[in-house]
């Protein structure tokens, strides 16, 4: 018996994006045909412009192609109400952005623990070991009673990064995560989803910086709204190298 292989758990066929402003069209992706599997880590790199921040919007939930398919876990994305994709982006994926975007006069553990409030499977009881849990990962168990405007820029990344954390998805994206951050905490932070990845999260960056993009084990190069590169070359290294290790 042959056995089927497994969906996907992205995928995108002849997918394209624009934008409309009365009568004025702009294009902004070209025939986008992408797979993605679970457990994979990688890096959506282009420059500002390119259609890269506009590609994860779609595959996040956030946006909706003009044309094309895209299918999540197998299931096409077309059909499904405004009800059905809120409840995908509230259990299956979540966002790390740029901006960090938390509460300022909040402590950790309210703004990890306010994805929750929107997630249907969580009990208010249980809200709180969940959010530890999440503040656990990202290693400011000690931090979780400051106030988030107490905290460095790389300490905010990190409860952010916990933020997503907490619904435990099946998706994490994050969109140019260090943008903000010197060299050392970015650093840091690209540990953390590294590290994440390891234990089993799909992890989706999008970046502008090389450096960035190489903790991913595969780098999508996007161009002008155009795929150029899909370089796997990083997964078959690192691979290597824990061969060697061992």
């Amino acid at each position: 018996m042959i056995k089927k292989e497994p969906a996907p758990l992205i995928e995108t066929k002849s997918l394209f994006k624009s934008y409309f402003n009365e009568t004025i069209e702009t294009p902004v992706l070209f025939d986008i045909n992408l797979r993605i599997d679970a457990g994979e880590f990688v890096a959506i790199m282009g420059p500002s412009g390119s259609g890269k921040s506009t590609l994860m919007h779609i595959l996040g939930f956030l946006d909706v192609p003009t044309a094309g398919h895209y299918h999540f876990k197998g299931e096409s994305t077309e059909e499904k109400t405004e009800d059905e994709l809120a409840r995908i982006r509230s259990t299956n994926v979540s966002f790390v952005f740029q901006s960090f975007n938390l509460l300022p006069r909040t402590t950790v553990i309210d703004n990890v623990s306010l994805p929750l409030l929107y997630h249907s499977g969580t009990r208010p009881s249980d809200r709180p070991a969940r959010a530890m849990k999440a503040i656990n990962a990202v290693g400011l168990t000690e931090r979780s009673t400051y106030l988030s405007n107490q905290l460095s820029g790389g300490q905010q990344q990190r409860v952010a990064i916990a933020r997503a954390l907490v619904t435990e998805p099946e998706v994490i994206f994050a969109d140019e995560p260090t943008g903000n951050l010197d060299s050392a905490s970015g650093k840091h932070v690209m540990e953390i989803l590294q590290k994440l990845h390891k234990e089993g999260h799909t992890i989706i960056l999008v970046t502008h910086e090389k450096t960035t993009a190489e903790h991913a084990e595969r780098i999508i190069h996007i161009m002008d709204g155009h795929i150029v590169k899909d370089d796997r070359s990083f997964a078959r290294r690192i691979a290597s190298q824990v061969k060697e290790l061992k």
